[in-house]
């Protein structure tokens, strides 16, 4: 199973999505995040809940591994990631959440 990430407000609702089905985040998180900041603790099993407070550490590890891997599946996806990023730290009581199995 991939890693979904989702945008949620405080009440839990979803307010953006990206899907892993294909499961490029999730293969990716053992080996190719492990030198970034918060993207190491994605898990394939578990969860990673991020705030507004470390969205510009979100967004700088996207940056990094996509520059490091530019045209591949990972940093298309990682691109979709970042939209959700950038919603998040501009909002208020927002978490983005990294949801795996």
């Amino acid at each position: 199973m991939g890693i979904n990430v989702q945008l949620r407000g405080e009440d839990s609702k979803v307010l953006g999505e990206v899907s892993d089905t294909d499961m490029v985040l999730a293969r990716a998180a053992p080996n190719q995040l492990r030198d970034t900041r918060l993207l190491r603790y994605l898990i394939p099993w578990g969860d990673a809940v991020f705030n507004q407070a470390q969205a510009a550490d979100l967004s700088d590890d996207i940056r990094v591994v996509c520059n490091r891997q530019a045209g591949s599946p990972l940093s298309v996806r990682l691109g979709e990631v970042q939209d959700l990023v950038d919603q998040l730290s501009t909002g208020t009581h927002l978490y983005l959440w990294f949801i795996g199995d």
